[in-house]
């Protein structure tokens, strides 16, 4: 398997010019988890599936979490930078041809929005599922107009409603555009979710444009 930067991953073979999707899995799991996901809800869109850099349970995760389950504060730091110098090399490698949109997914969800809290500039945009603020009092950087989509499940016994909506919150007040679903569901994605990301993606970055009629 492909490795940059110590990060295994799997690449696409979509090119064009829409964003590559970023894929960051979720904790316990590995970079094929997504794919079924990216593959529905965007097809022919190019992608770069990562593998966490931390080995946890049977799988892996993209920073590690204190015995209570609580967010390691300093390893988080300490691989969002990793993960941040990761995007910064992708570019200069061409493995992707510009800014990614970050799709995270519960512990990728957590990196992703650490990641737009360090540098907003890193990343056109992100999707980010079942997601946790990397911290409460985060300074967080001006990122107007940024798309930011926020999955949340009604029923998810690893997260409160509370979380879902300090996310959305804190990256509100910075400027970025924000757009909130809940879905009747728990931690696992919900049947009706990869629409919701299909048609962001198209209104977001691919806005139909309607000719003025003459009059």
């Amino acid at each position: 398997m492909p490795e940059h930067q110590a990060f295994h991953y799997i690449r696409s073979a979509a090119t064009g010019d829409r964003p590559p999707l970023l894929l960051l899995h979720g904790s316990s799991r590995d970079e094929t988890e997504l794919l079924p996901l990216a593959d529905n809800a965007a097809p022919g869109w190019p992608y770069l599936s990562l593998r966490g850099g931390i080995t946890w349970d049977d799988g892996y995760a993209f920073f590690r979490r204190n015995p209570d389950r609580t967010l390691d504060h300093t390893d988080l730091a300490l691989q969002t930078e990793r993960l941040h110098d990761f995007i910064a090399t992708a570019l200069e490698a061409g493995l992707i041809s510009r800014p990614p949109i970050l799709v995270g997914f519960s512990n990728g969800a957590i990196i992703a929005a650490s990641l737009l809290i360090h540098d907003p500039a890193c990343a056109a945009g992100a999707i980010l599922i079942r997601p946790l603020s990397p911290d409460h009092d985060a300074i967080v950087p001006d990122m107007p107009a940024k798309p930011i989509l926020v999955l949340a499940g009604d029923y998810d016994d690893r997260r409160v409603p509370e979380d879902a909506i300090c996310v959305a919150a804190q990256f509100q007040a910075a400027g970025a555009h924000v757009i909130s679903h809940t879905s009747p569901t728990g931690h696992d994605l919900h049947d009706r979710e990869p629409a919701i990301i299909r048609d962001w993606l198209a209104q977001t970055f691919f806005p139909l444009v309607v000719e003025k009629q003459p009059r």
